[in-house]
């Protein structure tokens, strides 16, 4: 008993810090370009969490899905640590572009270079400072076990809430109020964040946390015979984020909410066909979702059809992808360095994709991975994408009424969001998002790990009725 106090407090313990690390990311982590003591502290925070965290949950991993989402978790932070590390100069002079670089540097008289793989190990530095914090929540989820992941996500819903408000504040009170965080440009709906698109962002993957939240309710709604308060207040929260959307003015948001709202139905269970023949609401909403589906794919078709026209917009974030991915390739295999992106490109890109405009990112983060960290940033992509699809296939095959399912797949609708919206922007760049998404990956990872509620009560009955990897 003694033991099992100890255990519960030390999951409280990891609980707190994981919410206090989180507020702390999103509330000082909303600008890309550039960090605040908020941020440092955050990073400092997220060194001791982290070490506890990796300690504790590398005890308890048993699933092999867990083991592998840790592995990822690793391998991010390995990357950038890796380009610190010095190469030799035939292994550095294999990327097109450094052998010219290293010719420039010798003719203007910068003799004895440091060749590292990073070509500026300062901000590659800065860069895994910026990555603990998401990297140590990631582990903090597999810490707190199933009875604190409910809370997080109603953390991460609550934090979207006060953002929109605080953004409505910011608009009433206009530019030169000192609520206005960016002084140098009007307030626009961004609350924290310098990217209003960053804010939808926000609300979207809240808007989907409680989406699946309204269809376990509406389930034990049915069971009671009667339709409580909690169903309504979801309701509300849903609707107020719905609304807020197409006011904040992203595209790209209210775009990947048509196309993730049918990922939402259809991994809730109202959408079979012999439920939908029991009720005709369902039918009906069953059929408002394929045509709000349809509606997303063809404004997602038209939008990338005007995008790619260079002669519709100045800085077609197709064409900076496009640049990207050629830049990435002079620099391949190792890549520029993680954090080099703006002097990289701005040095190879082409005339016609320097526009006119300053490029801070790639408006892409696949591109900018391949730009920064080569060939194995490329690899522990598609490892993590890969993990995120095994999680998705085994919280999909857990019992309906199981509230780890229900928190697994949430997270992974708010997951969906941002690996989307990643394909056109740069969400993850921000400490906020970052920190977001990395307690999205955690919870949805250690659900899939999890035994259901149900599945843990039939093995105590009957050991030998289930394999344990059929849950």
């Amino acid at each position: 008993m003694a033991a099992e106090n100890r255990t519960q407090h030390e999951v409280r313990l990891f609980a707190i810090a994981g919410a206090l690390l989180l507020a702390l990311c999103f509330c000082f982590g909303g600008n890309s370009a550039q960090g605040n003591w908020g941020t440092t502290a955050a990073s400092l925070l997220a060194v001791p969490v982290l070490v506890l965290a990796v300690f504790r949950s590398g005890i308890s991993a048993q699933a092999s899905v867990v083991r592998w989402g840790m592995l990822v978790a690793v391998a991010i932070l390995l990357i950038p640590s890796l380009q610190l590390l010095p190469l030799p100069a035939f292994l550095w002079s294999l990327p097109a572009a450094r052998p010219p670089l290293l010719h420039d540097l010798e003719t203007a008289g910068v003799m004895g270079l440091d060749l590292r793989w990073s070509l500026m190990p300062a901000t590659t530095e800065r860069e895994i400072w910026f990555l603990l914090p998401g990297i140590a929540l990631f582990f903090c989820m597999q810490v707190i076990g199933h009875r604190g992941w409910r809370p997080m996500l109603w953390l991460l819903v609550t934090l979207a809430l006060a953002n929109l408000m605080f953004a409505v504040v910011q608009i009433a009170a206009g530019r030169d109020s000192p609520l206005n965080l960016y002084p140098a440009y009007a307030p626009q709906w961004g609350g924290i964040f310098a990217n209003s698109n960053h804010q939808a962002d926000m609300l979207a993957l809240a808007l989907m946390l409680v989406l699946v939240l309204i269809g376990r309710a509406w389930r034990r709604a049915r069971e009671r015979g009667h339709y409580g308060a909690e169903l309504g207040a979801l309701a509300g929260l849903a609707l107020i984020f719905a609304i807020a959307l197409p006011i904040v003015g992203s595209r790209a948001g209210v775009i990947i909410v048509m196309l993730m709202l049918l990922a939402v139905l259809a991994s809730s269970g109202l959408a079979k066909f012999r439920v939908l023949r029991e009720s005709r609401v369902r039918l009906a909403g069953v059929v408002l979702a394929v045509v709000v589906l349809i509606i997303g794919l063809h404004a997602a078709v038209g939008w990338l059809r005007i995008d790619a026209d260079a002669d519709s917009t100045a800085d077609s974030r197709a064409r900076m992808s496009s640049e990207t991915l050629k830049v990435g390739i002079d620099h391949a295999p190792w890549g520029a360095g993680v954090g080099s992106f703006i002097p990289a490109y701005q040095q190879g890109a082409r005339n016609d994709g320097l526009m006119n405009v300053y490029v801070n990112n790639a408006h892409n983060d696949y591109a900018q991975w391949w730009l920064e960290a080569g060939i194995l940033g490329v690899a522990v992509t598609l490892l993590a994408l890969g993990v995120l699809v095994r999680t998705l296939v085994r919280l999909l095959r857990l019992p309906l009424k199981s509230s780890t399912r229900t928190c697994g797949l949430a997270a992974m609708m708010g997951i969906g969001v941002i690996v989307l919206h990643s394909m056109v922007d740069y969400p993850l760049r921000t400490q906020a998002l970052m920190a977001v998404f990395a307690v999205l990956a955690g919870i949805a990872v250690a659900a899939a790990g999890a035994k259901a509620e149900a599945a843990q009560r039939r093995e105590r009955s009957g050991p030998g009725r289930r394999r344990s990897g059929q849950i």
